[in-house]
């Protein structure tokens, strides 16, 4: 047997395009504000609520136009 055939590369089986739209879909109906997520290589998607991220202060003046939603 060779050693090559005995190891094997696992492919990566991202998630596509749809299945992550699910997942965000379902974290709104849920009520979670998705905030950021994570797509790992197995398949797992992590969405993450906003409300678990810690607010930073406004660095200046323009980050708090961004952060209060009055820059569009």
């Amino acid at each position: 047997m060779n050693v090559h055939t005995s190891r094997r590369r696992e492919k990566a089986i991202y998630p596509g395009k749809v299945a992550i739209r699910h997942a965000k879909e379902a974290a709104v109906e849920m009520g979670i504000d998705p905030a950021g997520l994570e797509i790992c290589p197995d398949g797992t998607i992590r969405i993450f609520d906003r409300a678990a991220i810690p607010n930073a202060a406004p660095k200046d003046e323009f980050d708090e136009w961004l952060q209060s939603g009055r820059l569009g």
